[in-house]
């Protein structure tokens, strides 16, 4: 079965940040954008190359995970546009300081890889089908989620508690007074 090397720029958050932070609009500040190849054969057969080629990957901006932005085969979202650039112009400059001589490349193709770059053509916004959720990264978002949640709540029961504490300090301290 030959791979399939289309890929599509992921916005992330470093870890830590709020949600909120990659959002331009509200920051001022935008998130990473990284690669992530569609086909989850193609990120498998980068994960058993050798460590040189995944590091080259990693090094040019490609994190080693499956992601779908519904854009069809051969295409890609226009407003990716600037960061595929960004990202061939880093594997091109990623060439030349890499020793990828005699390294296995086990299934992938480097060279159907550069004509699946070379020939994939931007596709408008609006003609996406929405991506396909991954229960694996919805599972951990998740998990994310309820923790700070959870951290939130142990938050406001704390300065309830609080805020109780001084109520009664300043009842009693009233009482006094009288």
């Amino acid at each position: 079965m030959a791979l399939r090397y289309d890929f599509d720029m992921v916005a992330v958050t470093p870890e830590g940040l709020p949600d909120q932070f990659g959002d331009l609009a509200v920051t001022g500040v935008g998130a990473e954008k990284v690669a992530m190849f569609r086909d989850p054969d193609t990120v498998a057969a980068l994960l058993r190359a050798d460590p040189a080629v995944r590091t080259y990957f990693s090094d040019s901006g490609f994190a080693l995970e499956p992601f779908d932005s519904g854009a069809p085969a051969g295409r890609f979202p226009q407003r990716d546009e600037d960061a595929r650039i960004a990202v061939i112009d880093r594997l091109t400059a990623n060439l030349e300081t890499h020793d990828l001589a005699d390294v296995a490349w086990g299934d992938f193709d480097f060279d159907a890889f550069m004509d699946a770059l070379s020939a994939a053509e931007p596709v408008e916004d609006e003609l996406l089908a929405p991506p396909k959720p991954s229960p694996q990264r919805d599972q951990a978002l998740a998990a994310a989620r309820i923790a700070s949640q959870r951290k939130k709540g142990r938050r406001m029961m704390a300065l309830g508690g609080l805020v109780l504490g001084l109520v009664l300090l300043f009842y009693v301290a009233s009482q006094t007074l009288l």
